[in-house]
C-alpha cells in the first residue's frame, strides 16, 4: 500500500451534495450476517500458507487444532498468522452467534465527549443501530493508538466486529490495511485529514455552510468579518475557512487565510480567540466560528469586554447543536445534519460488513444557515 504521501491532490473546496438514502440497501438486507471477504487484500489461508512455506492444508490443521504438524512448521504458521493479522470466518461468525448479533467498534477521540457534535451523532448512530438490529462499541482512540494495527484488527476480527467507524480522527494508513487484511471496512466520519479517495467517509457540504454564513454577514452590510477556525490541518476546518475567504473575495473584501485562529473547536479556544480579535485595535464587526462550541467562547469574549452581541459584534456558528439553540442570544449557526451523519456512517459500515459495492466513497449531507438573534447590521 503506498504511503500516505502518495495520495492525489484534493482540492479542498470542491465538494458534492450527495442525495442517496444511504440506509435503503442496508435496511433492506438488516439481519444478514458480515459477508466472508471485504476484498481481495484480505489476508487469505493461501496468504497465510506462503508466508509459512507450508500447504494451505497445513494451516487449516494448525487454526482447527489437529495434530499431524511439526512444533517447527505449527510455530511458523502461528507466527504468520499473527504478522499477517489473520482471521478465519468460523473465528468471526462464532462471535457473532455468540453475541446474537453483529456489532460495529465506533472509535472517538475522548476530548470531543464536552461536544454536543458527539452526542448528536451518537444519537444518530444508535437510532441506525437499532433499525439495522446490531450493536455499537464505544471505544477512545487513545486505547488503540498504542496498540500494533495487526494485532488490534485481528482481535476485532476474532470479537465478530462488522467494521469500524472512526469520528473525526487523524486518519491512518496502517489501520486501514490493517483492518482490510482483517476482512472488516472501516467508514470515516470527517476525519482531521484527507484520507484516500478509495476510503469511505461521511460529512457534510462544509464549504457551502461557510459560504452561506459569510454572504448573510455581508448581506447584512458587515465589511470586517473574521473566521475562528478549529484544529490545524484539519480538512474541514481548511474547507470552511475556503467558504468564508471565497464569499469575502467575491464581494471584494480581504480574508486573510494566513492569520486565521486555529487550535480545537472549543469553548476555550473561542473564548481566546474572540478576546485577541475583539479587544485590539482592529476590532471586526462580526465573527464567523467554525463550530458552535467556539462561537459561545466568542460570546463570553464579547461580555467580559462589555460588547453587545449582535450590536457591537455579529457572531455565526458552525453545526447548530443545542448551544447555539440556547446561547443568549439565541446564535446564528450552520446547520449541519449531525444526526443523520451519524445515521448514514453506520448504515454505509453495515452495507460494506454485508459486501454492497458502495457507489461513491464520499457522501456529503447538505447544510442551511439557521438565522437567530445573533447577527444583525453594524453599528452605523
Amino acid at each position: 500500500m503506498p504511503s500516505p504521501d502518495d495520495q492525489p491532490d484534493i482540492d479542498p473546496t470542491r465538494e458534492a451534495v450527495i442525495d442517496d438514502d444511504p440506509n435503503t440497501s442496508a435496511r433492506d438486507s438488516a439481519g444478514a450476517r458480515p459477508a466472508a471477504a471485504l476484498s481481495s487484500r484480505r489476508t487469505t489461508l493461501s496468504t497465510v500458507a506462503t508466508a509459512a512455506g507450508v500447504s494451505i492444508a497445513t494451516v487449516s490443521k494448525v487454526i482447527n487444532g489437529r495434530s499431524g504438524v511439526g512444533d517447527d512448521t505449527r510455530r511458523r504458521v502461528e507466527s504468520a498468522i499473527t504478522d499477517l493479522g489473520y482471521v478465519s470466518l468460523g473465528e468471526r461468525q462464532g462471535s457473532v452467534n455468540a453475541a446474537q448479533e453483529m456489532t460495529v467498534e465506533l472509535i472517538v477521540d475522548p476530548r470531543d465527549v464536552p461536544n454536543p457534535y458527539l452526542s448528536t451523532l451518537l444519537g444518530g448512530a444508535m437510532a441506525a443501530a437499532v433499525d439495522l438490529r446490531c450493536g455499537l462499541v464505544l471505544r477512545s482512540i487513545a486505547a488503540i493508538q498504542a496498540q500494533r494495527p495487526t494485532t488490534w484488527a485481528q482481535d476485532l476480527g476474532r470479537a465478530g466486529r462488522a467494521g469500524v467507524i472512526e469520528v473525526t480522527n487523524s486518519y491512518s494508513a496502517l489501520r486501514e490495511k490493517a483492518l482490510s487484511r482483517a476482512g472488516l471496512p472501516m467508514v470515516l466520519v470527517d476525519p482531521i485529514d484527507v484520507p484516500r479517495t478509495s476510503t469511505p467517509s461521511i460529512g457534510a457540504t462544509n464549504w457551502a455552510g461557510a459560504y452561506a454564513a459569510t454572504q448573510h454577514l455581508i448581506e447584512l452590510g458587515h465589511r470586517h468579518i473574521r473566521y475562528i477556525g478549529g484544529p490545524p490541518g484539519a480538512r474541514c476546518d481548511v474547507v470552511r475557512a475556503h467558504g468564508w475567504s471565497a464569499a469575502m473575495t467575491e464581494a471584494g473584501l480581504v480574508a486573510d487565510l494566513a492569520h486565521v485562529p486555529r487550535h480545537s473547536f472549543t469553548y476555550e479556544h473561542g473564548l481566546d480567540a474572540g478576546l485577541q480579535l475583539l479587544g485590539g485595535p482592529d476590532r471586526p464587526t462580526a465573527i464567523f466560528a467554525g463550530s458552535d462550541a467556539s462561537a459561545t467562547g466568542v460570546l463570553e469574549a464579547a461580555r467580559r469586554l462589555g460588547l453587545s452581541v449582535p450590536s457591537d459584534v455579529s457572531v455565526v456558528g458552525f453545526d447548530d447543536t443545542l448551544l447555539a439553540q440556547t446561547s443568549a442570544p439565541a446564535m446564528t449557526a450552520v446547520h449541519q445534519p449531525i444526526a443523520e451523519i451519524g445515521r448514514a456512517a453506520v448504515s454505509t459500515l453495515v452495507r460494506l460488513a454485508r459486501g454492497d459495492v458502495l457507489t461513491t466513497k464520499r457522501v456529503e449531507l447538505a447544510t442551511h444557515l439557521v438565522i437567530r438573534d445573533s447577527t444583525a447590521p453594524p453599528r452605523g
